[in-house]
């Protein structure tokens, strides 16, 4: 992580292990918690951020679970999904895989509203970030991870996904890329920590 932060995306009681911000998501509903996930990496529990911030200001916004920076001064949003994300009349045998509308649109608000807060936020008298949508467009990634388990479907068809746009259309994140965000990835719970845990976080200087 840098250090180069504002004092609100350093706080100890922000910074927590990416394992327990995914699991927090097993608690409601309620789920078997996955034993073998173990990631000891920290990154900003970013719900925590909103949290203070619309305390502060007294509205409601919607914010990605966690934000990480790197030493490059990379930012990724994570968006943590647990639930069932596939419409129930999907047609499997077609490889007819369609993403829940309330799913795409709650994803969609978060990401608008994440980079807004993250344009608010003050360092030194400033704000953290000067130009938030030239920033954005390149420093920030965003990843979203599904929980395997409750999303066999997708785990099945996951060789289409990250070789073609087909999976951004399907989340309703195409308009995002290169117009907000540098990059967008969408990852199981195996292939989080594989690309990015263990490429990405533990290959930093």
């Amino acid at each position: 992580m840098s250090n180069k932060l504002p004092p609100i995306l350093q706080d100890d009681n922000i910074l927590e292990k990416l394992e327990y911000i995914f699991k927090e998501h097993f608690k409601n509903p309620p789920y078997n918690i996955p034993p073998d996930i173990s990631w000891e990496e920290k990154a900003i529990n970013f719900d925590k951020v909103k949290e203070r911030y619309t305390k502060n200001n007294n509205f409601e916004l919607k914010s990605n679970d966690a934000l990480y920076i790197s030493k490059n001064n990379t930012h990724y949003f994570i968006e943590f999904k647990i639930g069932e994300l596939l419409k129930k009349n999907d047609d499997k045998n077609n490889n007819d895989i369609n993403i829940k509308y309330g799913v795409k649109k709650e994803l969609q608000l978060k990401i608008y509203d994440s980079i807004f807060l993250l344009s608010d936020i003050d360092l030194n008298e400033n704000k953290y970030i000067q130009d938030i949508v030239n920033f954005s467009k390149n420093n920030i990634e965003y990843i979203l991870v599904y929980y395997s388990k409750n999303n066999g479907d997708l785990k099945i068809n996951s060789h289409l996904f990250n070789k073609a746009n087909i999976n951004l259309d399907r989340f309703g994140l195409s308009k995002f890329k290169k117009f907000l965000l540098k990059e967008i990835y969408i990852y199981d719970e195996e292939e989080f920590e594989r690309e990015f845990i263990n490429k990405v976080i533990r290959d930093e200087p």
